[in-house]
């Protein structure tokens, strides 16, 4: 398996313009399962790939790209192209496996993994890197060139490790070879493209000494595991183009495959959410993510909690099977042993010991019982010296291994021979710190400079030592002036001790850096001799610090103010009115139609509107006057100091603004308009929720009276206090499903020519207010409806049903459940549906949906696909409301429904209306022409059913047979 590239990123130049959300859609519903079905098996007949592992989204980006390159436009006659044509399947196999998003194309990749590799390299100086999914090579040989740059500038010898798989053997066999792509070539930097790449013919490739650091092999990363130990996994898009149980099985993989605290780089726009437990970010680094340690549970022994604390230790230490062999070891340890993880691993833990103390070390390996502790003198060998220590071993067995824990603890060096050693003992301690730390004499020359000081001021140890101070501590001001030198201060004041100064640092090669610096002159027998400073690099911490202060107020989108940013401005302009201060003006904007932008532009459109939008207003505010984004497509205007017929003004100015802009989109061009609503804030106003409510029951009130204008709350608009209303309600409902305050009523349907027979029940949703009285369904489904909260209440709905029919006794009436267009719109509703069918064991053919048409035209495909799957299981569907729309009978054909619902505003009217007595004739003929059953709702008199009998309407339903009751009373009277 190998990434998705984004599509047509590097397929031939398209010909026309990127395929957007909305043409994925309509691919979508166009390309058929039969169809698909051929894709994915003329695919498998050319390569290993497996199409169910990836998004559909991410394979119909690739048909399109591929499409755009041949010139071919129907969707269909591609398919027949792929299913006849080989050589398409390889293209279209080879562009879908095809990361070659080379790590140079993407430079904030680029220069997080180059910040990076030297704290890589201190922890692992010869580091092992994976590459699944490596296609032809590309992101393989860019990092080995960063890694072979990292080492150079630590004067390090070359050594890393590269495996590169993929499940393509012809791309593999491409990538062994060491070509590199010319154009691949050419977002290389150059010093870079110098050193490490060779033109030859025409031809690029990677010199022979860094190819011969890189291997490929045939695995497919979500089947098979390589050997572990990695201390980086670089898997760029690939997470986002799978689906997402195939992305937890790759990631549990990657896990398993690094070494405690090793990394993970991801593509940027690659959403690891539902991976916490596995990975957590490396901020503010884009896309890499270091691997989460497992947690002790109450369950597991000690030795796991321990083990896992070990080989995160700054203590050194090592996890060795039973026979003493090392198979974990801590960055402490690997640091002062000078040797790479994969030299160390497999060996005996006795090669970190002098050759005298290695009988004891196996002895007392072999002589361990399981939970058993012992300790041995035994000093521990670094490069250049004997370090005394004392080993703690310990034995622990868990399941059918056994394994032992080593700890190395340091001990005071011995008396003879102390300078010499305690040199050693300082070169090892310097190593080891995460401060860079500089010595300077009392001629301000350097004399130390340990490895985190070469890292951060670029300078290397070789040849900082000897040079000035000012050569090489750089600090600037503000400004960029050069700062006084603490080491003259120091020099010159026995009591200069300074510690936490926050500076910046100009380095070597021109970055600017933000340490904290502590300094203190070094005096010996009463006399300076010299001075020390210690330098923390704090550039990510005060940058991450910069960019979630600056976050935390303002959105991403737009760069204005965040929503909660502004309801402390608003809660502030309360607070001041209260005072006495002048009023103010709160304008909450709404874009109209917004969603048709997003729907039939996409969703870069949509952003690009609101940045527009955003620019456009704040040009026509005055500076002190507060903009925000409050979310979606709706912004929040403060007002300062201005009311009555000035405010009017300037919102009447923002409205002709926005009439006269025109959104411009691919050569197309849009008209836009904003709905506002106006609240006035002065010392009557009430709290921060009441005045925001006003604001957007005026804003939709707005919207509602045409659009395209404002209303103010001090007019005292009827529309208004309507949807002041509505708010309100949605608090309740929220309550009211949490507490379970909704219950379900029932109504019988009746045979017009048998009023005894129940043919047919609907179920109806009420809820209990706040004082105990029952809220019938207008008082809060429209509510429901406009504030997104229907298609919970239809789950409740649907659960509640299907669990009290399914507990009923067979008796041969339907019941039928009303389903919104909100859900209809759900792409997880149907699965919920079938999912509440199967948990409740409800027989389908009990079961009747009933649809009204205005949702079912608005939402036509969904509800034909809707009614199709469950009627396939045996359900029924009724069309209600019917006869309420304007294009009711073209659409009615459109709809495989059994039952038609005759709209009751005719029902109730037909005795003294000739066009609604002529409309339900109408509905009645055309739903038997087709042969469907009508009912007709709202039947309230005797006349009007004697009247329903002689059209020939089938069934009817009202309060002249009856009214609603409590469904829990039949289903305990059914029940007893």
């Amino acid at each position: 398996m190998a990434a998705a590239s984004m599509a047509g990123r590097f397929a031939p130049t398209p010909t026309g313009p990127r395929m957007t959300d909305h043409d994925i859609a309509a691919a979508d519903e166009g390309l058929t399962l039969a169809a698909y079905g051929s894709v994915v098996e003329s695919l498998r007949a050319v390569s290993g790939l497996r199409l169910d592992d990836y998004r559909r989204a991410s394979v119909l980006r690739h048909l399109q790209s591929r499409m755009r390159a041949l010139q071919i436009e129907d969707l269909d006659g591609y398919v027949a192209c792929l299913i006849h044509d080989r050589h398409e399947c390889e293209s279209l196999a080879r562009e879908i496996l095809e990361s070659n998003t080379v790590l140079f194309r993407d430079p904030e990749a680029y220069a997080g993994l180059a910040r990076m590799l030297p704290y890589l390299l201190d922890v692992s100086p010869a580091p092992r890197i994976w590459v699944p999914c490596c296609a032809s090579g590309g992101d393989v040989y860019s990092i080995a060139m960063l890694l072979a740059e990292a080492q150079a500038a630590l004067e390090a010898p070359e050594s890393f490790e590269i495996l590169g798989t993929d499940i393509d053997a012809q791309m593999l066999a491409a990538a062994g070879s060491g070509g590199f792509s010319a154009s691949d070539a050419q977002q290389v930097p150059a010093h870079l493209r110098e050193r490490y790449l060779s033109f030859v013919d025409g031809e690029c490739r990677v010199i022979p000494r860094l190819a011969a650091r890189c291997e490929f092999r045939l695995r497919d990363v979500t089947r098979e595991l390589p050997v572990g130990g990695f201390d980086l996994v670089d898997c760029r898009n690939l997470i986002g183009s799978l689906q997402l149980p195939v992305q937890r099985s790759a990631l549990e993989h990657f896990r398993a495959a690094l070494r405690p605290g090793g990394l993970l780089l991801v593509g940027r726009g690659e959403l690891m959410a539902a991976h916490v437990d596995l990975f957590r970010r490396v901020a503010p680094l884009p896309g890499l993510y270091q691997r989460v340690e497992p947690q002790a549970r109450p369950s597991d022994p000690p030795s796991e909690a321990y083990r896992t604390a070990l080989l995160s230790s700054t203590t050194p230490g090592a996890v060795l099977d039973a026979q003493g062999g090392l198979i974990e070891i801590n960055p402490t340890l690997l640091r002062l042993s000078g040797r790479p993880a994969p030299e160390l691993l497999g060996q005996s833990g006795a090669v970190l010991l002098q050759a005298a103390d290695e009988t004891a070390f196996d002895e007392t390996i072999a002589l361990l019982a399981d939970g058993q502790k012992h300790e041995i003198a035994v000093p521990l060998r670094t490069p250049t010296a004997l370090l005394p220590a004392r080993l703690m071993l310990s034995r622990w067995q868990s399941g059918e291994a056994a394994f032992v824990l080593a700890e190395w603890r340091l001990e005071a060096l011995p008396a003879d021979n102390l300078a010499a050693q305690a040199a050693t003992l300082l070169a090892a301690s310097l190593r080891l710190m995460s401060e860079s730390l500089i010595v300077t004499d009392t001629h301000g020359r350097i004399v130390e400079f340990n490895r985190s000081a070469e890292r951060l001021t670029g300078w290397p140890r070789a040849q900082a030592i000897g040079l000035g101070h000012e050569s090489v501590l750089r600090l600037i001001g503000a400004a960029g002036a050069v700062e006084t030198s603490p080491v003259s201060l120091c020099l010159r004041d026995p009591n200069a001790i300074r510690r936490g100064e926050e500076h910046q640092l100009l380095s070597r090669d021109g970055r600017r850096l933000r340490v904290r610096l502590s300094y203190s002159p070094l005096i010996g027998d009463g006399e300076i001799s010299g001075v020390i400073l210690m330098l923390e690099d704090t550039t990510e911490q005060t940058l991450l610090a910069d960019e979630l202060e600056y976050r935390s107020s303002h959105d991403a989108l737009t760069g204005l103010f965040n929503r909660g940013e502004f309801e402390r401005r608003v809660s502030a302009a309360l607070t001041e009115a209260r005072a006495g201060a002048a009023p103010q003006m709160l304008c909450y904007i709404d874009v109209d139609q917004f969603k048709v932008i997003n729907d039939t532009l996409g969703h870069y459109a949509g952003d690009e509107l609101l940045r527009d939008l955003a620019t456009l207003l704040r040009a026509h505010l005055r500076p002190d006057d507060a903009l925000a984004r409050l979310g979606g497509d709706e912004y929040g205007v403060l007002l300062k100091d201005l009311e009555g017929e000035a405010g009017r003004a300037l919102v009447e100015t923002l409205l002709a603004a926005v009439r006269g802009f025109r959104f411009q989109w691919e050569a197309k061009t849009y008209a836009i308009t904003v709905s506002i609503g106006v609240v006035e804030i002065d010392r009557r106003s009430g709290d921060i929720v009441s005045t925001l409510a006003d604001a957007d029951a005026a804003c939709y009130a707005a919207k509602d009276g045409g659009r395209d204008r404002a209303r103010w709350v001090s007019d005292g608009h009827d529309e208004i206090r309507a949807r002041h209303a509505e708010m309100t309600m949605v608090g309740r409902i929220g309550k009211a499903l949490d507490e379970g305050l909704f219950l379900l009523f029932y109504e019988d349907v009746v045979a017009t020519t048998a009023t005894t027979q129940v043919c047919y029940r609907e179920l109806l949703v009420r809820m209990r207010g706040d004082d105990g009285r029952l809220v019938q369904p207008g008082g809060f489904i429209a509510a429901a409806e406009r504030y997104y909260l229907m298609a919970a209440l239809d789950r409740w709905v649907l659960s509640t049903a299907f669990a009290g029919i399914a507990s009923l006794p067979a008796d041969g009436i339907i019941y039928a459940v009303n389903v919104s267009g909100m859900s209809l719109s759900d792409d997880q509703f149907l699965n919920y549906v079938v999912r509440a069918i199967e948990r409740t064991g409800v027989a389908p053919e009990r079961i009747c949906f009933e649809i009204t048409e205005t949702s079912a035209i608005s939402h036509l495909s969904e509800a034909v696909r809707f009614i199709s799957h469950l009627a396939e299981l045996g359900c029924r569907f009724a069309l209600d409301d019917f006869g309420a729309g304007m294009a009711s009978f073209s659409y009615l054909k459109n709809l495989p429904v059994q039952f038609v619902k005759i709209d009751g505003s005719f029902v109730r009217n037909m005795q003294g209306s000739t066009v609604d007595r002529g409309m339900v004739e109408a509905i009645n003929r055309i739903g038997h022409d087709m042969g469907l059953c009508t009912i007709a709702e709202h039947v309230e008199d005797a006349s009007a059913l004697q009247m329903l009998a002689a059209i020939g309407v089938d069934w009817v339903q009202g309060t002249v047979i009856g009214e609603g009751r409590p469904f829990d009373e039949l289903l305990a009277h059914a029940n007893s």
